[in-house]
């Protein structure tokens, strides 16, 4: 049988569009200043939340000021209460798998969903398993049948970040057994302070139309080797060299 790649949630929106991009290894990048920048702010945000008060700001990181205050006033005003998961990793199993039958020569299909919290220690470094989609929600709130879902950004608001957030909110409905998710990414400028959002409300229908995008994805994954490629507007950053060359015209 023919494993599944790993899939991260944060590039949903390249893989669920062009099943061939799930099968190129992600490419290793260097962090960018914008990058080291962002990461830092990521890492202040969580020290206060986790810490349910304001933190002690270094030299370096005084700049951070306002937008720290008014991030986390944002989060005070939009956020209710409930269980904290501070940057909360997922490992989600796609659904199903195909299996034999003695005496039947055609492949069967098995539906089998299911997600775990991964351990905080090294959750970033996901472990080398196939056949497993990984994300990490900067900030997940429990209450009830209900979760709320958070995506510190840093940087430009995209289009993707949808994608990304509906993968989110099903990892956190499988595993925290919710059926309504709020999910959000909330973009925070670091020169002016200033806080917007964009934000999705899943119910049980929603999700339950995104976990099968999900495993039509996983079927057409299984099902062949090589998928074919599938044109759009994510091909110009595609490290795919055997697409046909009339589609590489297209970039």
């Amino acid at each position: 049988m023919t494993k599944l790649p790993i899939l991260t949630a944060s590039s949903t929106e390249e893989w669920i569009n062009c099943a061939l991009r799930a099968w190129l290894p992600s490419e290793a990048s260097v962090a960018g200043p914008a990058a080291i920048v962002g990461t830092r702010f990521h890492k202040l945000v969580e020290g206060a939340i986790a810490a349910q008060q304001w933190v002690t700001l270094d030299p370096l990181d005084e700049c951070f000021e306002t937008p720290l205050r008014n991030t986390l006033e944002w989060m005070s005003r939009t956020v209710p209460q409930g269980t904290l998961l501070v940057e909360q990793a997922y490992e989600l199993w796609p659904l199903g798998g195909y299996y034999t039958v003695p005496g039947q020569r055609e492949p069967h299909w098995r539906d089998a969903m299911s997600c775990r919290r991964l351990d905080k220690v090294g959750h970033r470094d996901y472990p080398n398993v196939e056949g497993r989609i990984y994300g990490t929600a900067d900030l997940v709130v429990v209450d009830g049948t209900m979760a709320h879902v958070i995506d510190w950004k840093t940087g430009k608001r995209s289009d993707a970040h949808t994608s990304q957030l509906k993968t989110l909110a099903l990892m956190v409905a499988e595993a925290e057994g919710v059926g309504h998710v709020k999910a959000s990414a909330v973009y925070v400028n670091l020169q002016s302070g200033k806080v917007t959002e964009q934000t999705i409300v899943l119910d049980q229908f929603d999700l339950h139309m995104h976990a099968g995008a999900i495993v039509s994805l996983s079927k057409r994954l299984l099902q062949k080797e090589t998928p074919d490629p599938n044109p759009g507007k994510y091909c110009f950053f595609c490290p795919a060299v055997g697409c046909p060359e009339k589609l590489r015209t297209n970039r």
